[in-house]
């Protein structure tokens, strides 16, 4: 029986230029083994669609005492790097956790975690905006396709479940008779 998805729900006023959670991490660890179990420490993590893997600062790596386990090539703005590469464990509002996450070392401002498309991509997320309000939401596994377009189409009869009169009121919402608009 699989386990049913974890999620939280991030609200921000107004429109944002990044959205920020908290993150507690803790250096990789196995619950089923390890005893004392290591304590998480939490810090800002920003989201970002456009990195291909979760990052974390010096900081981070200092207060953890984390243990490279090697060495990988980055890409960002400014060109290339090498960086060292550790193993976390991750723990995101609402306990939407990961284990044995692999994470490089990067310079970053405004956050201490960045956080990847290799976290992203193990959910569903959407960010949405309205009534002045931005509103972010992650939950894992993935559940469901969002699909804006699909959802903007007006509801037919095939699609509403029930049979529509000639000379009622057309699903779609346009206020037109069904048989003088999507009737015809």
């Amino acid at each position: 029986m699989a386990l049913p998805p974890k999620s939280f729900t991030a609200n921000y006023n107004g429109k944002v230029r990044a959205l920020v959670t908290p993150v507690l991490i803790s250096p990789a660890f196995d619950p089923k083994t390890t005893n004392p179990l290591p304590v998480h420490k939490q810090y800002n993590g920003i989201w970002d669609t456009g990195a291909t893997n979760t990052v974390i600062s010096r900081k981070i790596v200092d207060d953890l005492l984390l243990k490279p386990i090697g060495m990988t090539l980055i890409k960002h703005a400014k060109g290339e790097d090498m960086s060292e590469v550790y193993f976390v464990n991750i723990v995101l509002p609402n306990k939407v956790g990961f284990s044995q996450i692999r994470v490089t070392e990067g310079i970053l401002s405004g956050a201490d975690v960045l956080v990847g498309m290799d976290i992203i991509t193990r959910g569903d997320f959407a960010v949405t905006h309205k009534d002045a309000k931005t509103t972010f939401s992650f939950r894992c596994p993935g559940t469901g396709h969002i699909d804006f377009v699909e959802e903007g189409k007006p509801k037919t009869q095939a699609s509403s479940g029930h049979k529509v009169g000639r000379n009622d009121p057309c699903p779609c919402g346009s206020g037109k008779k069904y048989k003088k608009c999507c009737g015809r």
